[in-house]
């Protein structure tokens, strides 16, 4: 009776074991970071989106936003010709259109019409740039005006918080660097 106790407790424990291992088994040979990780690789780039959201709606773009919302990733991309502001979501995984907003554009500034025309990097070598300073991950990037000079303001986020990298939208020399708590 013991020897029948013992192999039936063995049985079990081995079903048991084997139950536990499966369920923690990476099956995808991923693991669950990994799939992060996958899910950022296969993003569209900034400049796929601007040039989706262009070819919707006629201006400068004056921001790109990575946002995440109810598990979905999307570029909040806002426009802006001089008339009229919008504000376009596009998915980003697959470049689909989300949304898109139009307004009247009120308060039309002079130096925004300026930026328009300027020889400058584009939003990839910035975001490029800025996380290399800070080994992080882009989460908003704006062009400004700042005292006549045209910079990049690139919001990131790192391992150790938040970090702004400000950079020269003509030359791509880091400007300034704040990093969050």
């Amino acid at each position: 009776m013991n020897k029948k106790f013992a192999v039936i407790s063995l049985a079990g424990a081995v079903l048991l074991g084997g139950a536990v291992a499966a369920g923690a088994a990476d099956t995808n040979g991923k693991g669950s970071t990994g799939s992060k990780i996958e899910a950022v690789q296969d993003l569209i780039t900034v400049e796929e989106a601007k040039k989706i959201a262009l070819s919707e709606a006629e201006g400068r773009v004056e921001s790109i936003e990575l946002e995440r919302a109810n598990g979905n990733q999307y570029y909040e991309i806002d426009i802006e010709n001089g008339t009229e502001d919008f504000d376009i979501k596009i998915n980003a995984l697959d470049g689909k259109v989300i949304s898109f907003n139009k307004e009247r554009d009120d308060d039309n500034d002079q130096s925004e019409k300026e930026v328009y025309g300027e020889n400058i990097i584009s939003e990839q070598k910035a975001i490029e740039i800025a996380e290399k300073e800070v080994n992080g991950t882009m989460k908003e990037i704006e062009i400004d005006e700042d005292d006549g000079q045209i910079l990049y303001e690139v919001e990131l986020q790192t391992k150790k918080g938040e970090a702004d990298v400000d950079i020269d939208a003509e030359t791509g020399k880091v400007l300034k660097v704040e990093l969050g708590d």
